[in-house]
């Protein structure tokens, strides 16, 4: 009863409504860029090496955590599994810039929309959601920073990366802003669907 009353909250949560964000503060005029999709760097990286984090998806007081495993496939995808504390198992699935393929998901969790929300989520991380060459607009910062921004089918993506390391540090999409709250080890990431009920993902890399 409690997944399902978890399940039903994440399904409300997907109608919430864009708000505004400081994103581009200090930034400059821009110019157009022709760019490609390296240009961008993702949040999560798919590497050869097995992937710890500790995750948490949480909203309206109610959490879910366990722990979140990464490693690249021998077809260079990204296979994701989220497991609880305990051992079980809550989604299994993977992930390319042209697929996604969920080979477990939790019952109480796999409805269609909860699977898209999860999908969507994890190709803007990955940086899968953008096209291989695109034009966009370009703008410096004050701080070593710069600020980029295109549209993806029809619709604004925000992109603010660091110059010094080319770590991206912010993203602001329709209807979610995810930030880097530590680009130090342990690095965490905090992704926030936006709405009134504010619905947040927080990945941080296990120590």
């Amino acid at each position: 009863m409690k997944n399902l009353a978890f399940v039903s909250l994440i399904i409300v949560l997907l109608f919430g409504t864009s708000c505004a964000s400081s994103i581009k503060s200090g930034c400059g005029q821009s110019e157009t860029v022709r760019l490609s999709r390296s240009d961008i760097p993702p949040m999560l990286s798919v590497t050869d090496s097995l992937q710890k984090f500790d995750i948490e998806i949480s909203f309206m007081g109610k959490s879910l955590n366990g722990m979140f495993l990464i490693k690249k496939q021998a077809n260079g995808t990204a296979r994701m599994l989220i497991n609880s504390y305990f051992g079980m198992s809550i989604m299994d699935f993977e992930l390319s810039a042209d697929t996604f393929v969920v080979h477990y998901m939790l019952e109480a969790m796999n409805k269609p929309a909860i699977v898209n929300l999860f999908k969507n989520d994890f190709r803007l991380l990955f940086g899968y959601n953008i096209p291989s060459k695109f034009v966009a607009t370009k703008s410096d910062c004050k701080v070593a920073e710069k600020l980029i921004i295109t549209k993806i089918d029809g619709k604004k993506y925000t992109y603010r990366i660091n110059i010094e390391n080319s770590a991206i540090l912010e993203i602001k999409a329709p209807g979610i802003n995810t930030k880097i709250l530590s680009d130090t080890f342990p690095r965490t990431i905090n992704l926030r669907h936006s709405g009134i009920f504010t619905p947040r993902i927080v990945i941080k890399e296990m120590e």
